[in-house]
């Protein structure tokens, strides 16, 4: 009975606690059944109780608890929050049959722990609960009265006031642990939630980023063997038209695209395509460079100085910067010459990349792949990117510092 004392007094607000379930209550009302029909069938038999008065109380009893086994299941089944004419009625009938039984059969008064409980447990708030506990220690004092012989009365009065208190101190305490439950309840699932949506933020952060480095090593690898590709199909084309068209140049279309095929593969396999070998990057240059005299015909000049190793990431990066600046110069400025520098200077290690061509806006290249995902690439690294447009002096110039070193 301690469990159903604990878990119907906790509810002083319906709003703030959950009630028991309902396999629970009907048990525990059963078990309060049978002992009022003990209590009565002992009073008549050792306590000299009239059985007039016994059997009355047992009928009662009875039909009471046909009502409380008809009514639970309904009460317990409703959302909490507010209090309807059932609970009304429920509660009053209540405190009625047990101040009644008491009249018949005073040891009834001990169904006094049912009572409380179910009054708290049914009481839209506090203040009902405890009006409706004074009540119910009143009518039960009331009904004890005619049992009462000579100053018993103060006695009797002295035995309800202590339990009204102590029905109101432990439905106080336990409706405010029960609150604390509740708020930790909604504090836990609202954790719960911002962690789901944490959680959810880091994945769309971690595609959105998959995604930029993606666009990025698409642009710097696959856009530019494509963009190599065009212009010699567009060379092709000229040639054909001229009627001389060479296999040479139909050689470097399929080698383009086989490249461009390449790289592909590499990205979809899960890679990035790096272009560094075993040689370093003074020899991953000299490949780019080879390759862009192929294509374009352009006059590039690959000028290269000893350098402390980097890592690969770094060497990559530095690469990258140099096909950004050779594809520039093959597509925009017009230039007749380039020159591609690798060396270092202060600590950093530089690729430079100038061109004499017409130039162009450094600043609204930066709004493309190009420029700002290798900025953000350089950045990384502790590096940096200078773009100066200035026409017969393009220049694009990348570095990281050198102890960028090989792990």
């Amino acid at each position: 009975m301690s469990n159903l004392m604990t878990a119907s007094v906790a509810a002083s607000d319906r709003a703030d606690a959950g009630l028991p379930t309902t396999h629970g209550w009907i048990a525990a009302f059963l078990a309060a059944g049978v002992l009022g029909a003990g209590i009565a069938v002992a009073s008549a038999l050792v306590a000299g109780i009239p059985w007039v008065s016994a059997i009355a109380a047992l009928a009662l009893l009875a039909v009471y608890t046909v009502f409380m086994l008809f009514v639970l299941p309904r009460l317990l089944g409703r959302e909490a929050g507010g209090m309807g004419a059932l609970e009304l009625v429920t509660m009053v009938i209540t405190v009625l049959v047990v101040a009644l039984l008491t009249a018949l059969v005073p040891w009834m008064a001990m169904l006094q722990f049912w009572v409380f409980p179910l009054l708290w447990t049914l009481a839209a708030s506090t203040r009902v609960a405890v009006i409706a506990s004074f009540v119910s220690a009143a009518a039960i004092f009331a009904a004890l009265l005619p049992w009462t012989g000579g100053g018993s009365w103060a006695v009797m009065a002295l035995v309800q006031g202590a339990s009204f208190v102590s029905a109101v101190v432990l439905g106080l305490w336990i409706s405010a642990i029960s609150r604390y439950g509740s708020e930790r309840d909604v504090l836990v699932a609202e954790l719960t939630a911002a962690q789901s949506e944490l959680a959810s933020l880091h994945h769309d952060a971690g595609a959105m980023s998959e995604r930029e480095r993606l666009a990025a090593e698409m642009h710097d690898t696959i856009a530019q063997s494509l963009a190599g590709t065009v212009m010699l199909a567009q060379r092709a084309r000229r040639e054909l038209a001229e009627g001389a068209l060479s296999l040479s140049t139909l050689e470097l279309v399929e080698e383009a695209a086989q490249a461009a095929l390449a790289e592909t593969r590499e990205l979809v396999a899960g890679g990035a395509p790096a272009s560094v070998g075993v040689g370093g990057l003074a020899e991953a240059l000299r490949t780019v460079v080879a390759r862009a005299v192929r294509e374009t015909g352009l006059d590039v000049e690959l000028v290269t100085s000893a350098v402390p190793p980097l890592d690969r990431e770094a060497e990559v990066a530095l690469l990258r910067c140099a096909q950004e600046g050779l594809s520039n110069a093959r597509r925009h400025s017009g230039a007749r010459r380039v020159e591609v520098t690798l060396a270092e200077r202060h600590g950093v290690v530089e690729v430079t990349v100038r061109d004499d061509g017409v130039g162009f806006d450094g600043t609204a290249s930066a709004h493309g792949f190009g420029i700002e995902g290798l900025r953000a690439r350089l950045s990384a690294l502790g590096g940096s990117l200078e773009v100066d447009g200035t026409p017969g002096a393009a220049t694009v110039r990348a570095g990281v510092p050198a102890t960028v070193g090989r792990s």
